[in-house]
């Protein structure tokens, strides 16, 4: 089971420029999937890791995690 405390912390101290506009999977301190719909990178993410990961949105300006 992941921490999600210790994602969302590592996670708001990373460089997400290269995600704007896009929801990212994060799971161990680690990005596992990106795209343009939520369903589909958390989809992604399980498959790789078996795991429910993190999801956020990565906007225009700071970030909204769900």
């Amino acid at each position: 089971m992941s921490d999600i405390n210790a994602e969302y912390k590592w996670n708001s101290n990373q460089n997400l420029k290269k995600f704007t506009g896009k929801w990212i999977a994060v799971h161990g301190k680690q990005i596992l999937s990106s795209g343009k719909f939520a369903d589909k990178v958390a989809k992604e993410a399980r498959e790789k890791s078996n795991a429910m990961p993190f999801l956020v949105k990565v906007p225009e300006e700071g970030y909204i995690s769900v």
